[in-house]
């Protein structure tokens, strides 16, 4: 493994939320690392403490630092194409159809490496590349949800559900541990993996939401799910955001076998109710959850708000701050106007920079928006991509350079951003706007 600069963390228990955060500084590595080889690079406990804190945080993952010196796009051969799959023709391992979200995670099983994963909801699979990429021209190793990289049917093409097919799915990520998650919101269920699959079509170890892995039906209880969209490992627990029961079920432990009960509710005053709704401490269609400073971060797409709980501890907790409205219990397109700085429409993911720095994908305003930490509630943005400026939400078509369309997936890399950029059929790694 060769890693040429890294954040090492060191951690720091943090008890509001019951989760292990931590600190970090940079430090610069460039030797092969195995384990405390002699050669200077980090050593296991090291590369634990980096993997627990990139893995553990929700979001997409890690904030990279790959040394990019220009921008490029991934899945299309220019920066004026969204054809699906690439070329406008059939599946291939280079292109995407109805890309859905982004990741980077450390693989424990396999040298701590740093993967990337891309969500390709249109052909129903998960795209998996070794190593981060660095060029357009880069192209996935590895396929789940297929038995190839040139198959894009309804799970895997079998018909029936089953462990190695997926249907639509919407969200990868990786534990601590190595264990992977997918949102298979189609068979209203997520996939649980021991460690990141290195073969393709790999079948699931265990399903969350079902009592096996031939079933696919939804449920508002403490083992069902209905359309989930997300799973984080984060504390030790793991979090689903079980987007058509507006709630986001905390699994006290992370699972290891089939249909696990959760142990409560964020967004429901019970394991049984799956209403939406539109105050502190309730939901409406939950797209993504992360943790910042000892914080608890959802994006609640439905009600076009981000929400900030500082105790989620138990059930039912209320957020203290809200970003996209001015009030608890406004939840408007909006805020009912114009676009602005401070309003929002569907957001549905954010992640978290070293310099104390939140970027929202702002999905149906065609933008990504950049805040300054802490939040404030009714707060603005400072700084956007996708637009001209931070009143506009032109859905640009063809698109270019810097234009986005129904965003999903954020990644930090030191001086860039990476955004999937779902409605154009890629992902682009641009500079920062500040």
């Amino acid at each position: 493994m060769s890693v040429s600069r890294s954040h090492f963390c060191n951690l720091l228990s943090l008890s509001v939320l019951g989760l292990t955060l931590s600190a970090c500084a940079d430090i610069n590595v460039t030797v092969g690392v195995s384990g405390g080889d002699g050669g200077g690079g980090p050593t296991e406990a090291q590369l634990q403490a980096m993997t627990a804190t990139q893995n553990g945080g929700g979001g997409s993952g890690a904030e990279l630092d790959t040394g990019l010196g220009s921008s490029f796009v991934l899945f299309q051969s220019d920066w004026v194409s969204k054809l699906v799959n690439r070329d406008g023709g059939g599946v291939q391992a280079a292109g995407v159809n109805a890309l859905y979200s982004i990741g980077a995670y450390r693989d424990p099983n396999d040298g701590y490496d740093l993967k990337f994963f891309a969500v390709d909801r249109g052909n129903h699979r998960v795209l998996i590349f070794n190593s981060i990429p660095n060029s357009g021209a880069a192209v996935p190793d590895v396929v789940v949800g297929q038995a190839d990289m040139t198959t894009g049917t309804v799970n895997g093409g079998l018909g029936a559900v089953n462990g190695a097919g997926l249907n639509s799915p919407v969200f990868v990520s990786v534990c601590t541990d190595g264990k992977m998650f997918i949102a298979d919101q189609a068979n209203h269920r997520v996939l649980g993996f021991n460690q990141v699959p290195t073969a393709n079509g790999a079948s699931a170890d265990f399903v969350i939401g079902q009592a096996d892995l031939t079933t696919g039906v939804s449920g508002t209880s403490a083992t069902a799910l209905r359309n989930p969209y997300a799973a984080h490992c984060m504390g030790g627990k793991l979090f689903v955001l079980d987007r058509g029961n507006h709630r986001v079920l905390v699994y006290s432990s992370v699972p290891s076998s089939n249909l696990p009960a959760a142990s409560y509710a964020i967004g429901q005053p019970d394991l049984t109710t799956g209403s939406s709704g539109c105050t502190a401490n309730k939901l409406n269609t939950p797209y993504e959850s992360g943790t910042h400073d000892g914080k608890l971060y959802v994006a609640d797409g439905g009600n076009h708000r981000i929400l900030v709980f500082t105790d989620t501890g138990s059930g039912n907790p209320a957020a203290e701050t809200v970003i996209g409205q001015t009030l608890f219990t406004s939840c408007a397109i909006n805020q009912g106007g114009g676009v602005s700085a401070s309003t929002l429409h569907w957001p549905n993911s954010f992640n978290f920079s070293s310099d104390e720095v939140m970027a929202v994908s702002d999905h149906s305003n065609s933008r990504v928006l950049f805040f300054s930490l802490p939040l404030s509630t009714g707060g603005a943005a400072f700084a956007q991509i996708g637009q001209t400026d931070l009143s506009s939400n032109t859905p640009y078509d063809p698109p270019s350079e810097g234009t986005v369309t129904t965003t999903k997936g954020l990644i930090f890399d030191d001086g860039y951003i990476w955004i999937g950029d779902s409605g154009n059929k890629r992902v682009q790694a641009l500079p920062l706007p500040y």
